[in-house]
């Protein structure tokens, strides 16, 4: 038998074969290309698992725990409130189910301007009355929000078995600060007790009972803090009311200066001075809408009774006639060197 090859049948042979080859090698890489892009796909889709920043957590709580649960009291158990609870505030901002900055923005927003308008815990302005405005910078804010967006703070089941836990781990993460930093935790500290008394005093009988308790305890439990954080403590004022609030010397000097720069449209700055080995610290303090119904005008912000008891207890007062965002008085921090 004879076979008779054809030269150019013998390639067309070797291309064909050669062609389906690489047919054959496109099909496996299509495959692979299209599991490739499955497996991604399905990863994008799944949810990022995000890690907790741990610092930014202890950040949060200190703050928390330093100077907000005095008025929102950790434990929801407890009747007397003189504001709502975090689970409460949680709820409130959370509902449109915002992501993380969002909520940021929205606290930063509210704390920053406590007015009704700025509000979404609903009725709670009309339960616990305004919040009044606190020095926190937006970092701090950042850190609170952290906190509470990512942890269940505020609900019972956190209260019973995470409070604690979170107080212990706090203790195990000292902060540094600077002596100015210092300075103003030890005020916050002062001023979140003081703000609780207050705004119970005013929950329970309004105006009047602000100024009994102004009069009879703010005083005496700054000092009580002093002696606690182991730091001279003490509110002094141009304008006081009471006459242990009088500013003299360099404090004086510095509410004067400092309401120049206001007045020149410039921003209050704390000062630091240091007198025979003591480390002196003035912060401003600012008025805000809360501060009216005892420091505002009289007759159009000071209700009639308010000054009658006003009258009664400061007859010799000059603490009145101010307007939002003006110079109130000073806290005065002295610590060693």
């Amino acid at each position: 038998m004879v076979i008779k090859i054809n030269a150019r049948n013998l390639g067309m042979s070797k291309f064909n074969k050669n062609k389906k080859g690489m047919k054959k090698v496109l099909l496996i890489i299509l495959g692979m290309f299209l599991v490739v892009s499955c497996v991604d796909k399905k990863t994008q889709d799944k949810p990022e698992l995000k890690v907790k920043d741990t610092k930014k957590l202890v950040d949060g709580f200190r703050l928390l725990e330093n100077n907000c649960f005095s008025c929102h009291n950790p434990n929801i158990a407890v009747s007397s409130k003189i504001a709502p609870s975090f689970a409460e505030i949680k709820e409130a901002y959370l509902k449109e189910k915002v992501t993380q900055t969002q909520f940021e923005e929205k606290l930063i927003k509210f704390i920053n301007n406590p007015t009704k308008e700025n509000s979404i815990v609903k009725g709670a302005i009309g339960k616990y009355g305004v919040m009044p405005k606190l020095s926190y910078n937006d970092n701090q804010i950042k850190a609170i929000a952290y906190y509470i967006y990512n942890m269940n703070v505020g609900t019972a089941n956190w209260y019973k078995n995470e409070y604690q836990k979170e107080k212990e781990n706090l203790s195990k993460h000292k902060e540094v600060l600077s002596p100015m930093q210092e300075g103003k935790a030890l005020v916050m500290k002062t001023k979140s007790v003081l703000g609780k008394n207050l705004l119970g005093a005013i929950k329970s009988k309004g105006a009047e009972g602000a100024l009994v308790f102004c009069s009879e305890k703010a005083v005496v439990l700054t000092d009580s803090m002093s002696v606690k954080l182991n730091a001279k403590i003490k509110r002094v004022s141009d304008k006081n009311r009471n006459p242990n609030n009088k500013a003299t010397g360099s404090a004086l000097e510095y509410i004067l200066a400092t309401k120049q720069i206001l007045k020149d449209g410039g921003k209050p700055k704390p000062k630091l001075i240091t007198v025979d080995g003591k480390q002196i610290k003035y912060y401003p303090i600012m008025t805000n809408k809360m501060c009216m119904q005892c420091h505002g005008k009289p007759k159009a912000d000071i209700k009639p009774k308010t000054q009658r008891k006003i009258d009664l207890l400061y007859p010799n007062d000059k603490a009145f006639g101010y307007t939002e965002n003006e110079l109130r008085g000073i806290w005065i921090v002295e610590t060693d060197k």
